[in-house]
């Protein structure tokens, strides 16, 4: 299962680069993106990343995986095994949760492809940017909850 924003830019290979990772034991599999930086590899090639590894990326901000939803693919039956879905109590990056909590709940291979395949779209009326100071604090003392 993956995710796009409507708005985003996706590559041409994009799905294609997501499904060439996954093969037994593989849960998720990641791309490069563009929002505040430019991947730093342009090679084509997959990196196998631990569960220890992965929830690195994904539970800090500015990471070269990120936390998103949207730069992933991941096992729908794992989904299901981790019992997961989206906390729609929250207005603000529920995507950020779902993604920690699916790291955190899966055990497997999770790879990343660093090549560019998503390119964020920063748009002024965006709900990103058109939220309230205390709203992105409520956002982000639910991810601290979680990852203690």
């Amino acid at each position: 299962m993956a995710f796009a924003d409507g708005d985003d830019q996706l590559h041409p290979d994009y799905v294609k680069t997501l499904l060439d990772g996954f093969r037994p034991g593989v849960v998720a599999v990641t791309v490069g993106y563009r929002w505040w930086h430019v991947p730093i590899s342009k090679e084509n090639h997959y990196e196998r990343l631990t569960q220890r590894e992965m929830f690195t990326q994904v539970s800090h901000r500015g990471t070269e995986v990120g936390g998103y939803v949207w730069n992933k693919a991941y096992s729908l039956d794992a989904i299901r095994q981790a019992d997961l879905e989206f906390d729609e109590s929250l207005s603000i990056a529920e995507d950020y949760l779902f993604t920690a909590q699916f790291v955190a709940r899966t055990r497997g291979t999770y790879l990343y492809n660093p090549v560019l395949r998503y390119t964020k779209v920063n748009r002024p009326d965006s709900t990103i940017h058109t939220r309230r100071m205390q709203e992105r604090q409520i956002e982000a003392e639910s991810l601290m909850k979680f990852i203690g």
